[in-house]
């Protein structure tokens, strides 16, 4: 039995040929190109930066912004204004803040379309008076928002997002009562752009006062805006590499194919997934991030979002049948039926972290300033959603650790069967059951690596968007570089080691030639 066994998966595969000699070359050739990516990576500049800009506000007296969306900023503001100072003349419907990025003071400080996003995290800093003392309290601020953009300080500021002026965003935040004596409000998402296409930016914000709206709101001292984008360093690293897998990837799995196909093989359900795998891979490395150097898109960050999400999706599966196929004591094989709880679970996962990434991502497109974590029903909703994929993902990593310890059971009971072999074809079979060992502990690792790095940016993502109460995670491009690396390493060593060749083949490269 298992002689058949290793004849139908491996008698016609790289793996199957390779000596213990070939097999160390090829693990050193693989550090040797991970460590580069990991050094590669870590020369760059940390992923993000944060900018922080204290508010200026401007009596806006003709409601130049209210009524007309017209931009406010040093310029334009004839009444500029101390909000800390009382003044019966000033009506505070007419108070307009103001933020700059990079900066108002240094003209010459520019944002970079390499920063690729740019993420707004509002900050409410009520005026602390001994004389009141304020109850802890969940208020909601109720704003109108506008965002202009212009490429040098010469040009007019042009409108990125246009607003109705009776358009009005509400944000539920919680303030209270510090240690200190001093009472706090919670941070609040602001906006989230898909690109950075003008060099400089200006964000105008008024608090509209009327009946039932902004009358919880303390007194203000002021406000601030932390603005996050991407480095610029990073994503010519980032994008660069994936531009040079690219090919490589995509060169790699046509070759595969035409294995394949040379070999007359009816293709096996692995033989498949490896296809669409390496597919999925090329399509996550495809640089689009291009198009927002020359084109002002806002499309680009839900578009990466899927591709990973289908990157994360094929990978899934193919653990799943990589170590299910290797079972020794499966009966019947090459049925995806066999595995329909884990992909059950693997499409829930994907189908609820789409829905979620539209809701959210996908209505910033038109709206900026849209957040689903922004009031209290959005995060219940955004969290329930989230608990779910995680239960989703749960179920299947249990699958998996079931599927792999079950595998390296059969294979070591197996193992018993081969005294009855002759010396040469025991030795044989020993070698192939402990190069698939290497090939599964490879796959664990991948899977570990990955996981990790999944955890940590979206920690990272739930600091941005919900700021106090969560806690970031400081992650280094190397990491993230190397990961994705790894990433590109795992698919082109599919590629090669279970690439069909014959006899009279050669291995040139590491491409399966003639």
């Amino acid at each position: 039995r298992i002689q058949i066994l290793f004849e139908d998966m491996s008698n016609s595969i790289v793996l199957e040929k390779l000596n213990r000699k070939q097999l160390i070359l090829l693990l050193i050739a693989n550090v040797i190109l991970l460590s580069f990516y990991f050094l590669a990576g870590g020369t760059g500049p940390k992923p993000t930066n944060v900018m922080s800009r204290q508010a200026n506000a401007c009596y806006d007296k003709f409601q130049k912004f209210q009524q007309k969306n017209q931009p406010i900023d040093k310029k334009s503001c004839i009444n500029p204004i101390d909000i800390t100072i009382d003044d019966p003349k000033i009506i505070e419907n007419d108070v307009v803040f103001y933020f700059v990025f990079p900066s108002d003071k240094m003209p010459r400080l520019t944002m970079s379309r390499w920063f690729q996003w740019m993420i707004g995290v509002l900050e409410v800093k009520p005026l602390n008076d001994n004389r009141v003392k304020y109850k802890d309290a969940k208020i909601t601020v109720t704003f109108k928002g506008g965002i202009f953009g212009r490429q040098s300080e010469d040009e007019e500021w042009s409108l990125v997002h246009e607003m109705e002026p009776t358009d009005t965003h509400n944000r539920e935040v919680t303030c209270k009562n510090s240690e200190y004596d001093n009472y706090e409000c919670s941070d609040m998402p602001l906006f989230e752009l898909g690109n950075v296409f003008y060099n400089h930016y200006l964000i105008n914000i008024q608090l509209p006062q009327r009946p039932g709206v902004n009358n919880q709101v303390p007194r203000l001292e002021s406000l601030y805006v932390f603005e996050i984008h991407q480095n610029g360093g990073f994503s010519k690293i980032y994008i660069g590499q994936k531009t040079v897998m690219c090919p490589i990837v995509l060169i790699a799995t046509l070759l595969y194919i035409r294995q394949v196909k040379k070999h007359d093989k009816t293709p096996l359900l692995l033989t498949k997934v490896i296809s669409g795998f390496g597919f999925a891979t090329v399509l996550y490395n495809l640089p689009l991030d291009y198009i927002s150097l020359f084109c002002d898109v806002s499309f680009l960050r839900l578009w990466n979002d899927i591709v990973t999400g289908v990157f994360y999706a094929c990978m899934a599966i193919l653990w799943l049948l990589f170590i299910g196929e290797h079972r020794m004591d499966l009966d019947q094989r090459n049925k995806l039926s066999n595995y329909w709880k884990e992909i059950t679970a693997i499409s829930l996962t994907c189908i609820t972290m789409f829905l979620l990434d539209i809701i959210d991502r996908g209505l910033q497109m038109g709206d900026p300033f849209h957040s689903l974590w922004a009031t209290e029903g959005g995060q219940v909703a955004g969290r329930v959603m989230l608990i779910f994929s995680g239960c989703c993902a749960g179920v299947y990593t249990l699958g998996i650790i079931y599927l792999m310890v079950r595998a390296c059971r059969s294979m070591s009971r197996k193992r018993s069967s081969l005294v009855n072999f002759g010396r040469v074809r025991r030795l044989y079979y020993e070698g192939l059951i402990y190069r698939f060992k290497i090939m599964i502990g490879g796959t664990v690792t991948c899977g570990v690596i990955t996981v990790v790095m999944f955890i940590l940016v979206n920690l990272n993502e739930m600091y941005y968007k919900w700021g106090k109460g969560t806690q970031a995670v400081d992650i280094y491009s190397g990491f993230l570089v190397g990961v994705a690396g790894l990433w590109n390493l795992y698919v082109l060593n599919i590629l090669l080691l279970y690439c069909p060749v014959s006899n009279g083949e050669l291995l040139v490269f590491g491409i399966c030639t003639c």
